[in-house]
């Protein structure tokens, strides 16, 4: 990954970039990425969790504005 990962722009310029499709991604490279490679790199990511079918099954969907069951 790129030490200069964060790019900081005006709203304009976000919205003028994305309305042109101008990206600074690596589109080819990532649609290279086989599933392995991209589970080792969650793997290697201590701020990420792999998403799978056990965490959905704990999971509670919550939508905001509405009583959460037992709270509230």
């Amino acid at each position: 990954m790129s030490e200069n990962s964060i790019v900081k722009m005006s709203l304009e310029e976000a919205v003028r970039r994305l309305e042109s499709g101008e990206t600074s991604t690596d589109w080819d490279r990532v649609d290279a990425l086989t599933d392995e490679e991209i589970k080792q790199a969650v793997a290697d990511d201590p701020d990420a969790e792999l998403l799978d079918e056990e965490w959905f099954k704990r999971a509670t969907l919550v939508i905001p504005g509405q009583t959460v069951h037992g709270q509230g």
